[in-house]
């Protein structure tokens, strides 16, 4: 027995890992409700209030003799079940669910057929002589009633063999209910029992000479067509687990996660295993995305992160893992599941809109704000329009941004880039950021005087943009786009992105405007012609570009807030010195 994602306890089958059985008195879906649950499913014996139903297409069953048909022409559960295994049912084709209400010895013996539905086709003449009979007469009692099992068509020797096996379990029922009396019945469990009953009336030890145990399988998820990753604790290690679990799941299996080991304070270590190399699922794709999402992966050391070759490796070996057994495959089915055209376009659209429309109504917002008398007051009165464009740009999109990434980050706020910086070399990117602050200077104020409280205001607004504009394409959009390729890690090769790119591209377009509106707001305007638009917007393409290769090897915002602040001091240094580029 098991604990689904939804809290609700299931039966579970080690020859059938990909489905589960869920019994509850209380089940009874109408046909809609049904097909609403989503997922392959089979309803038994009244669990679903609708006719018998056999949709091969959308693999939908209800096996009941109830309701929508003539019952005395009607196969009992069980023995619909029987039909639908020998007739092909594939089980293993994606994650089914049996649903069952009160289990009664139809319904027991219709999920023993479905959890075996592997073995029963390649079963003993003696397991068949002891099954066959046994459903050919539970199935005839339920459906017509004791009074005609006489004539379910069973020679006598073989009716009075099933009638004392169908004895026995009828007797274990009721001693199982008087054990049970005072409390209320554990249906799961009394089907469990039921089950493993059924087993040994079936089955013999040498039936089971092909099956190798496997302390404990944790989970899995379909990580590709008809492949499937497995999470699994084992001592033995971790071939030995592969053995085991291709008995399991066959030629389905492709990934594994083998849980070494699991500390005090829920710290593990895993192996990574590929079952074959000629799949097309590198693990280096998983050691991608695993690194982005453990936080035990903080480029300090930078070598302590998930990784190996492309057909075993494991987690940090340092520090190991906080991720949980189904953290590890989600993770995996994000690496390899397929992308959609929409599912690689949306996030450009979404991103480019956001942006735009942050920045926009910012500055409109401030830049109308800025002509009422009631707020040209004080040190706001000091602002140029441009500054006080820039300072409300910059407030929108730091307030919007906070709430944004760390809903998006559901909680792991150091995808966002708000983590401590690691590594070091990164650093050698400060002066590009440096020089296209002093080229561009969109981040300060560009009349600026030699004054405390000019000073502080430049200062003020520089910084507020630079915590803006961080957080937002180095945090926010950066962040959307960390799944859809590989990118930089600490003190690793120098590479450029898909996240670097998407976000240096849209920083640099809302530079150029930035940029442009110190000018068009100044006093005394003037043109910008060809040649200084062009140097703003290389310079904004390389602070751009430099930044987002920070935030990657750094892992953080914060060195880019920095360059940011110390590029702007300088520009107004320069804008001091009475140096003017354009």
């Amino acid at each position: 027995m098991r604990e689904g994602d939804d809290g609700k306890p299931y039966l579970h089958c080690d020859d059938a890992p990909r489905v589960r059985v869920l019994i509850d008195p209380k089940l009874s879906f109408s046909e809609a409700d049904a097909r609403g649950l989503g997922g392959p499913a089979i309803f038994l014996d009244g669990a679903g209030d609708f006719p018998p139903k056999l949709d091969n297409k959308h693999r939908f069953y209800n096996l009941d003799h109830h309701q929508g048909c003539i019952r005395p022409f009607t196969l009992a559960t069980c023995e619909q079940a029987l039909v639908l295994v020998m007739n092909g049912l594939e089980l293993d084709e994606g994650d089914w669910t049996l649903y069952a209400n009160e289990p009664d010895l139809d319904t027991v013996f219709a999920i023993w057929v479905l959890l075996n539905f592997r073995r029963i086709p390649k079963l003993s003449a003696r397991s068949k002589d002891a099954l066959l009979p046994l459903l050919r007469l539970e199935g005839a009692i339920d459906a017509n009633g004791a009074e005609l099992a006489d004539y379910c068509g069973l020679p006598q020797t073989t009716l009075r063999d099933a009638r004392a096996k169908l004895d026995t379990l009828y007797t274990f029922e009721k001693e199982f209910r008087a054990r049970e009396r005072g409390n209320e019945l554990d249906w799961r469990a009394y089907a469990a029992a039921m089950l493993g009953e059924i087993d040994q009336l079936v089955y013999t030890r040498a039936d089971f000479q092909d099956h190798t145990s496997i302390e404990e399988i944790l989970g899995h998820l379909e990580i590709a067509d008809r492949k499937v990753a497995v999470a699994c604790r084992d001592q033995s290690g971790i071939y030995e687990a592969e053995r085991s679990l291709k008995n399991r799941f066959a030629e389905q299996l492709a990934i594994i996660a083998l849980e070494k080991s699991r500390d005090e304070d829920e710290t593990r270590h895993y192996t990574l295993r590929r079952v074959s190399a000629l799949l097309n699922l590198e693990l280096e794709r998983a050691y991608d995305l695993l690194n982005l999402v453990d936080p035990a992966v903080n480029g300090r050391p930078a070598n302590n992160r998930w990784g190996g070759s492309d057909d075993i490796g494991g987690s940090p070996r340092a520090t190991g893992t906080k991720l949980a057994p189904s953290e590890v495959l989600r993770i995996l089915q994000e690496a390899y599941q397929p992308k959609t055209t929409g599912s690689k376009i949306w996030p450009w659209i979404a991103s480019t809109f956001t942006t735009a429309a942050l920045f926009v109504s910012g500055g409109i917002a401030a830049f109308v704000a800025s002509e009422l008398p009631i707020v040209r007051t004080g040190v706001l009165s000091m602002l140029s329009v441009g500054g006080s464009a820039l300072l409300g740009a910059a407030l929108v999109a730091l307030a919007f941004a906070l709430p944004a990434t760390f809903s998006a980050s559901k909680r792991r706020f150091w995808l966002f880039g708000w983590r401590r910086p690691a590594g070091r070399d990164w650093w050698m990117l400060f002066p590009v950021v440096m020089a296209a602050s002093v080229a561009g200077n969109a981040w300060a104020p560009h009349t600026v005087e030699a004054t405390p409280e000019s000073l502080g205001i430049a200062l003020a607004v520089a910084s507020f943009a630079a915590l803006a504009v961080e957080a937002w394409f180095r945090g926010a959009v950066h962040g959307w786009f960390l799944f859809r390729g590989p990118v930089m890690r600490v003190e690793g090769p120098w590479m450029l992105s898909r996240a670097a790119s998407v976000s240096a591209f849209l920083y640099t377009l809302v530079y150029i405007a930035a940029a442009m509106s110190w000018h068009l707001t100044a006093a005394d305007p003037f043109p910008l012609g060809p040649i200084p638009l062009a140097a703003i917007a290389v310079s904004g393409l390389a602070g751009g570009v430099a930044l987002a290769m920070i935030r990657e090897r750094s892992l953080s915002i914060w060195p880019g807030v920095g360059a940011q602040v110390l590029g702007a001091c300088t520009a107004v240094g320069v804008a001091l010195a009475g140096i003017s580029l354009f």
